[in-house]
Order: structure tokens, then sequence, then C-alpha cells
């Protein structure tokens, strides 16, 4: 509690309500008490013991999606998302439900390569057990997981170029390494054509984002050390990240968890920016770019991917951008909420032919609604676009 009281002291919220212009679960369940600036009221009622902790409360507390887009309109900077983080912490066992959950996601993410054989496991035990229909499996199933035979990080540790120029380091993300390991491969067959070496480390491990939306601050810190660990040891020129997400927890929370961070960490097209990109395969498609929450509030990543898209060769439409309702373990919490969400992007999207991201969540997510047309990552499209076929 003592966290949360130190958080909540430095919130000068003056109930302006700009916060909840664009907070995505206010949008679809629109009670104060779902939205930023009702969590923040809420939190300090708890603080001045106006109220007790409920289930009520963990609910609220709990159902932000943390996109992070209220801390962008606070017209008083107030970091909001770090609040109900602190919240997190201090309401964590509340719920018992949750908190078997909770605990069962932690080890999971902490030791994410035992959790994907499992999950394999119990994959291929359904056909006899049903055991999806137990959550959270059965959110699993809802997504249309596909387990692949090999994760990114199983094969080589260094991919050389012919005549490199540099070396850069991928912090691949749980997603990509287990789920979808093509993306990291087209990344680093892209890196390789600009004649970088690239290194996939074997010690990495979750950015610790998902343990830090459930409340475990203490095992978040010990995964943000183990990172820092492996990736400041490296000779490289950046460390790029295929999930802004995991990108925007290295630069922007290490610092405020264990007081370091990887200074030369970005997001796929903050790096690509900077590199003369020219399609060599004409294509006049119409597409919608999805932006990822932590691209553009954590990252302040917007035009550089629309900016690149354009340069090799795609029509972008212009579209209403807004959370998809992935939010990782927002997913499996909180499913009806989440698919609430997701469907305002389905409709915002139905005229584009195709949609591109750049974060495997929103890829993840997106693909549950929409079968008709494909649902790309940016750096598929980028290494297929400049000369290597699909």
């Amino acid at each position: 509690m003592e966290s949360l009281i130190n958080s909540t002291q430095s919130l000068p919220c003056v109930r302006c309500g700009s916060c909840k212009a664009l907070c995505p679960t206010y949008e679809v369940d629109s009670v104060e008490g779902m939205s930023a600036r009702g969590r923040i009221v809420l939190l300090k009622k708890l603080l001045e013991r106006e109220i007790e902790p409920s289930d009520l409360l963990e609910k609220r507390i709990f159902s932000c999606i943390l996109c992070g887009a209220c801390n962008r309109l606070c017209p008083l900077g107030i970091d909001i998302t770090n609040a109900i983080y602190k919240g997190r912490i201090s309401l964590r066992g509340l719920n018992k439900k949750r908190r078997i959950i909770s605990f069962a996601l932690m080890q999971g993410f902490k030791r994410p390569s035992t959790a994907f054989k499992i999950l394999r496991l119990l994959e291929a035990l359904n056909n006899l057990v049903p055991l999806n229909k137990i959550q959270p499996l059965k959110t699993f199933r809802n997504l249309d997981i596909v387990f692949p035979d090999l994760t990114l990080r199983d094969d080589i540790y260094i991919f050389k170029a012919l005549k490199p120029k540099g070396r850069i380091a991928v912090f691949a993300g749980c997603t990509v390494n287990f789920l979808y390991p093509d993306i990291g491969k087209a990344l680093v067959r892209f890196l390789n054509k600009l004649e970088y070496d690239v290194i996939l480390p074997r010690g990495e491990a979750c950015c610790g984002a998902p343990l830090m939306g459930l409340g475990f601050e203490e095992e978040a810190k010990e995964l943000a050390k183990r990172n820092l660990n492996t990736f400041k040891k490296m000779n490289v020129e950046a460390v790029i990240g295929i999930c802004p997400t995991c990108i925007h927890f290295i630069k922007n929370d290490y610092k405020r968890l264990i007081g370091d961070r990887l200074d030369n960490a970005m997001e796929i097209s903050q790096f690509f920016k900077k590199n003369n990109l020219q399609s060599l395969i004409p294509n006049r498609q119409k597409i919608v770019y999805h932006d990822p929450c932590h691209s553009v509030y954590g990252l302040d990543v917007k035009a550089q991917p629309r900016q690149i898209l354009k340069s090799i060769g795609f029509d972008i439409i212009n579209s209403e951008s807004g959370c998809c309702g992935f939010g990782g373990t927002f997913r499996l919490l909180y499913q009806e909420l989440s698919e609430e969400i997701l469907e305002k992007r389905v409709e915002e999207y139905k005229n584009a032919e195709m949609i591109i991201t750049s974060c495997p969540n929103c890829i993840l997510q997106l693909k549950t609604r929409i079968k008709d047309k494909p649902v790309r990552h940016l750096i598929e499209i980028i290494n297929e676009s400049t000369g290597e076929k699909k």
C-alpha cells in the first residue's frame, strides 16, 4: 500500500476529463469507473479510506488496458498508467479466482519456454479431453493460435551478412518467438540484406510488461535485470524490437523499475525510417495501417511506418486509429470487453484490402475477426516489397 500512497500523492488531478477522450474501455462501457479519471478517483478514495477494497474496485483497476492514451491527454502530465500499476500491486490478491489465474500467468511469463511446451501438450490432448472449455485455455482457442514446430530462438544465435557494416541485436518478444517466428526471420533476412550482422541472444527473457500489468512488480524487476544484463554486454548499433510493447517497456518503464534502461532500443520503423527503402515490386494495394497503442503513446511512432509504406508503393486509407483490445493479459481476463473494443476496429477497416501493423499481438487479435483479408506485420511487407518473394 505504501507504493500506492507515494504514487497517488503526486496526482494533482483536477477532474477535467481530458483523459476520457481516447480511453478504449470507457468507449465501450461508459461508466465513470471505466475511465482513467474514474480509476484515479477510486484509488484516491481507497487511500483516504472513503471506500474499502472490493471485487468491483479490483475489476475497475484491473480492467484498464494500459494503452497509455490517457497520459498523453492529461494537461498536467500525470502518469496515470503508473498509478494503475501501483493500484494493482496493492489489490493483486483480492479476487481469489483471478489470483489463481494471475499466478499461473506469472509463472508462464517467467518461464515462457516451459509454458510453450505445456500449451502445445494441452493442445494435443484437447482431442481426447476438452480442456479448452476451461478459462483461460478457452480464450487461447478463441484466438486461433497455431503453435509452430520451432521457436525463433531455437535456431542460430548469430546471422552473418556477407559484407557487414554493423551489428544489430533483436529483441523478439514472446509472441514472435513462440507464435510468429516467421516475422522474426523476415527481420533477420532484411537486416542481413542491409548488410548488418544480426544477433538473437539466447538470454532474452520476457520484457516484464505482462507481469507488471498483473501486479507482480518484483518479478517484473527480475526480468528487467536479466534483459539488461544480456543486451548491455553487446557491442551493437541498436536493439530492434518486433513488438512495440516490449520496446516501450524497455525504454520507458525499466528506468522507473530498476533505474536503468536500453537507450539504443528502438521499434523497427524508427530504425528503418533512416534507410532509403524503395520497392522493387510495383504495388498499389489499398491498405490500412493499424497503430499499436504503445507505438503511438509510448514511442512517438505514428508517421514513420506510413512514410515507409508510401515509399514502397502502398496506398494508405485514412482511418480512425484506436486500440484493438488485446492488451496482453487483458484479453485473457476480460474477453467480452476485449471483443467489443476489437469490433470497432473491424468495422473501421472493412474497406481495406490488407491491414498492416508493427505489433504481433495486434495481429493475433485482429485475425480472430478479420478473415477476408490479410493482416501482416510491417517487417514482412518491407522484406517482400524490397526484393524477397513471400
